[in-house]
């Protein structure tokens, strides 16, 4: 099974967790990751020993935050120690429904386009 890191400020990674757990019940293989209180170094220690201990075949997909900051700038760093890891930013609630509902069914590479489109098509506006 692909496993899912989800790297945040904050509570923000546990959060999104618990609110697709209240729709889909129990998720497994997926980590929340804090950069609260850590510095990059630690963080990129923090991604790759999730990696290093789950071993999921066939890959992780680490989720982040933003683009750009602690989060990004750890998990690019991380996956590029580790073959099969992408990186994808701006997480919410539609890419990690996305993650965990297509991953049994698709690729790493089409299971990361797949959330980024379903994460942008859960942006609307009324």
């Amino acid at each position: 099974m692909i496993g899912g890191i989800i790297v945040s400020h904050g509570p923000i990674a546990k959060a999104i967790i618990k609110a697709a757990e209240t729709i889909l019940g129990p998720c497994t293989d997926v980590v929340a990751i804090s950069t609260t209180g850590c510095a990059l170094k630690a963080v990129i220690e923090k991604i790759q020993h999730v990696i290093d201990i789950q071993k999921w075949e066939p890959g992780t997909v680490i989720m982040t935050s933003l683009k750009g900051g602690t989060c990004w700038n750890a998990a690019v760093t991380a996956s590029k120690k580790n073959k099969q890891t992408t990186v994808v930013s701006g997480v919410n609630l539609p890419m990690l429904i996305s993650f965990l509902t297509k991953r049994n069914q698709l690729p790493l590479d089409k299971l990361t386009q797949a959330i980024v489109q379903d994460a942008i098509r859960g942006i609307d506006q009324f």
